[in-house]
């Protein structure tokens, strides 16, 4: 794990899986490039030089859930300069390791990490059990937007007020 120990964040036992939530480093940008993919279509998967940007990019937090060896989930957040709103850029959970509660760890995690007032994000309108994920953890929706993701794919933008 050399390269990734920038401290632990949060760990969580997941059955008989332990998860580790840690900050990124740039040696995960590979994996998560990969796992960007695993989740989510070509046109809305982050690739690598968009990570990196994210990476380098002084507001911005990746926060990674370890699985031992293995890359489970990932949470991207930035918060503006006067720390009043944060936002959760990108959040996924490898298709493996869903239902396990590291979603929930990630969004936390950032939220803690983040330590703005209230945080924003945004969620495709069929994609309900992100819904049901954010709505569990204080998140409301306060509007759509037509063809955010593309024709006839809307978002939902949903805040938590802190």
């Amino acid at each position: 794990m050399a390269g990734r120990a920038i401290g632990i964040v949060r760990a969580i036992d997941a059955g008989a899986t332990h998860i580790e939530v840690r900050h990124a480093s740039p040696r995960d940008l590979p994996a998560l490039r990969i796992l960007q993919r695993r989740c989510f279509p070509e046109d809305q998967a982050y690739g690598f030089g968009t990570l990196l940007v994210l990476f380098l990019w002084r507001r911005v937090k990746i926060l990674v859930a370890w699985d031992g060896e293995r890359v489970a989930g990932c949470v991207v957040g930035d918060v503006n300069g006067t720390r009043e709103q944060a936002r959760i850029l990108n959040i996924c959970v490898d298709p493996e390791c869903r239902r396990l509660g590291i979603g929930t760890a990630l969004l936390s995690a950032a939220e803690e990490v983040l330590g703005a007032g209230d945080v924003m994000l945004m969620v495709e309108d069929k994609n309900l059990g992100a819904q049901e994920l954010y709505r569990r953890q204080g998140y409301l929706p306060v509007s759509d937007l037509r063809d955010y993701y593309g024709k006839n794919r809307h978002g939902i933008l949903m805040q938590k007020k802190r």
